[in-house]
Parts: C-alpha cells; sequence; structure tokens
C-alpha cells in the first residue's frame, strides 16, 4: 500500500509552494510521455484538486499522476476503448494494483463516477468537473422541478423509474451526449440523479395533502 505523509495545515504558504513544485514536477514527467498539453492540464487540475481535498501528499505522487491520466483519459466518450490495463501500466511501467489503489483514492476524494460497459471495461466522469456531466445534471434538475410543479398543482403522479426512462431517452438518444450503447449504464446515473432532486417528495405530498385536499 502507498504512503501518505501530511501537509501542516497551518503553515498554507509552505503547503502552496510544496504542490506547486509538485504539480510542475508532475508536468515534466508527464510531458516525458508526449502526452497533448491539454490532457497534461486536465491531469495536473486533477491531481491539485486531490491533493487539496486529500490533505496529504504520496511519496510516490507519479503513481497518481498516471492514475489521473487513466481517469481522464477513459471518458465514456471515448467508448469503446477496450485497451486492457495490464497493456495501460506497461506503458508507464506501472503495477495494476498500485494502479487500482490510486484510482481509488482519487475516486473517492473527487466523487468521480466509475461505469463498466458490457466487456467490462471502466470508464470515468469527473461529477465535480466534467461539462458532459454538468450538462446531464442541468437537464435532469429541469425535467424533475418540471414534474414537480405538475404534481403540486395538478395532482400529476410522480415516477421516478418512468421519469428515468424519459430522461435517459432525451439524454442518451435525441442529444446524444453519451454514447448509445452505455444507455444502460447511465439509465443508473441519472436515476440517481432523479432520486437526488425527488428527495423532497415527501414534503410534496405533505404540501398538497394540507392544502389541496
Amino acid at each position: 500500500m502507498l504512503e501518505f505523509f501530511t501537509i501542516n495545515r497551518e503553515d498554507l504558504n509552505t503547503k502552496d509552494q510544496i504542490i506547486i513544485d509538485l504539480l510542475k514536477d508532475g508536468r515534466d514527467f508527464l510531458e516525458q510521455f508526449e502526452i497533448n498539453r491539454t490532457v497534461i492540464l486536465e491531469v495536473i487540475s486533477m491531481i491539485n484538486r486531490f491533493l487539496r481535498i486529500n490533505g496529504k501528499i504520496p511519496h510516490n505522487l507519479f503513481k497518481f499522476l498516471i492514475s489521473a491520466y487513466y481517469i481522464i483519459t477513459r471518458h465514456p466518450i471515448t467508448f469503446p476503448l477496450h485497451d486492457s490495463k495490464k497493456k495501460f501500466c506497461r506503458k508507464f511501467g506501472l503495477q495494476p494494483n498500485s494502479l487500482d489503489y490510486c484510482v481509488e483514492k482519487i475516486s473517492w476524494a473527487l466523487n468521480i463516477v466509475k461505469i463498466l460497459d458490457d466487456k467490462n471495461y471502466p470508464y470515468f466522469l469527473d461529477s465535480q468537473n466534467d461539462i458532459y456531466y454538468d450538462i446531464t445534471r442541468d437537464i435532469v434538475k429541469a425535467k424533475v422541478e418540471k414534474v414537480r410543479m405538475n404534481f403540486l398543482l395538478y395532482n400529476q403522479p410522480i415516477n421516478s423509474q418512468i421519469l428515468s426512462e424519459d430522461l435517459v431517452s432525451e439524454i442518451i438518444f435525441e442529444k446524444k451526449i453519451f454514447p448509445e450503447e452505455l444507455f444502460r449504464q447511465f439509465y443508473e446515473i441519472i436515476f440517481e440523479l432523479v432520486e437526488k432532486e425527488l428527495r423532497d417528495y415527501r414534503e410534496y405530498i405533505q404540501l398538497q395533502q394540507k392544502y389541496f385536499i
């Protein structure tokens, strides 16, 4: 297991300088592999957020840089991407179990959404910093607000499963935000977003019973 050492939280200037220096080292490390500069910036941004949220710096930051690169390059829009994990690890001289460990740590800290395609290959969505996810979430919010109002004003019941199916059809098949082949996986994501937006559903029921029945 990879070890961490803790940053002195009382010395923010020193902490910031340490992180900046590490990020520059990470940039230099990634440039050795002739990675696109835009992708390097995305990787460094992810690691920057991870270090600041985690509050600790891993002794081998390069393993986390490689893992962040793995996460970013396996976005759902890259489907189908059926390169093996072993092949990826060989390129960077990293053990698959180290990759799994770092990916798990980054995912937990940054709330990265992981999905598996029908062949069990992973893809990742950065729920805090991904435009595709933001668009999906905005569509869900707008749709849920509409059905809430229909429920409140016209007593039209809400069925989260039917609502999720309608949203999947809109997001995947009409707007084509994500590949159609991943519709089953995105149904689960969208259903969770719908459920989150409907968490005050019971409150609406209580309001209706109090004022309209």
